[in-house]
């Protein structure tokens, strides 16, 4: 399978990929172990390895103790904290702990205090949004494709020295877009997110 495939491969299995939707999330609350479990059954196919773990319980712990993730009630976590977690899990690919606080923050103090802010609506909007999204993704990922293969179309090298010269573009095409991007996320939640006093407090201790 030349690589080309194998990317055609990758695409069509992030968009045939199941999202979850607040239905999905059980509405019963779940000890840590089934947490875990269940992030793993759900967002398995998003895992390097199969070995690695979508999130430990060392992590969820930290991210309670961070005031990312509201603390368990009698040591079970709510559909609330399940969608809390799925935000945390892609968002901690990206930024930093002290981002994720700052980003999730105004979400958790909503939570607490308002009564009518569904968290379960605002999450299934977004859900919506982002396959709508990916097909624009997806578009924009073949056309750096092409646009790195053909960088070498009329050089003399051939082959396999050929195919890893377009292969390493492509990747450092990725990986260009992914540093902008995390750029710019950065700096919106520096402009318009602050850092809440209890992580302050919880990072002098």
């Amino acid at each position: 399978m030349n690589y080309l495939t194998y990317m055609k491969k990758l695409l069509n299995q992030l968009e045939n990929m199941d999202h979850v939707y607040s239905k999905d999330i059980p509405n019963i609350s779940l000890y840590m172990d089934q947490v875990t479990t269940f992030m793993d059954d759900n967002l398995g196919s998003l895992k390097r390895r199969d070995e690695d773990k979508i999130l430990t319980k060392t992590m969820i712990n930290n991210y309670s103790k961070n005031h990312i993730l509201p603390p368990p009630i009698k040591k079970k976590y709510s559909p609330d904290h399940m969608i809390m977690l799925i935000f945390i899990y892609y968002s901690k690919h990206v930024l930093s702990i002290t981002d994720i606080q700052k980003l999730l923050s105004p979400i958790k103090d909503m939570l607490e205090n308002n009564s009518d802010f569904s968290l379960e609506e605002f999450y299934d909007k977004l859900l919506n949004v982002q396959k709508d999204e990916f097909k624009l993704f997806k578009q924009h990922i073949e056309n750096t494709i092409e646009v790195a293969v053909n960088t070498f179309k009329d050089s003399d090298i051939e082959g396999k020295d050929k195919d890893m010269l377009e292969l390493f573009n492509i990747i450092y095409l990725l990986t260009l877009q992914a540093t902008a991007q995390k750029h710019l996320a950065e700096k919106l939640i520096d402009r318009y997110f602050k850092q809440s006093s209890d992580t302050k407090e919880n990072k002098g201790k």
